[in-house]
């Protein structure tokens, strides 16, 4: 499994090449112990099913989807993929926790 690495708010970034044998995203320190995260997956035309954390989203095909990952207390979290051509991946941060709870 590859390191997701983590891109700032505001920074330009493209998304790498996911690992076949999945990716991790790394964990870090949040509010009350929690984090958060989003992990951006660029599917191409073969149909695709997304994995994170144990959690399947359903077969997806040439189009962009943007999955929140919340870890507690700095845990790792696993993302799989059912295949890999055409699959691209990055993780973004929100520009502070609290962004994703609209307060």
């Amino acid at each position: 499994m590859a390191t997701l690495g983590f891109t700032a708010p505001g920074v330009a970034f493209t998304p790498a090449a996911a690992a076949g044998g999945g990716d991790t995203v790394p964990g870090g320190p949040g509010v009350g112990g929690w984090d958060t995260a989003y992990l951006l997956v660029v599917v191409g035309a073969t149909p695709t099913t997304i994995t994170v954390d144990g959690v399947a989203t359903g077969s997806i095909t040439s189009q962009s989807i943007l999955i929140p990952v919340r870890r507690y207390n700095g845990a790792p979290v696993n993302v799989t993929y059912n295949q890999v051509t055409g699959v691209t991946v990055a993780c973004v941060k929100p520009a502070n926790a609290y962004t994703s709870f609209g307060t």
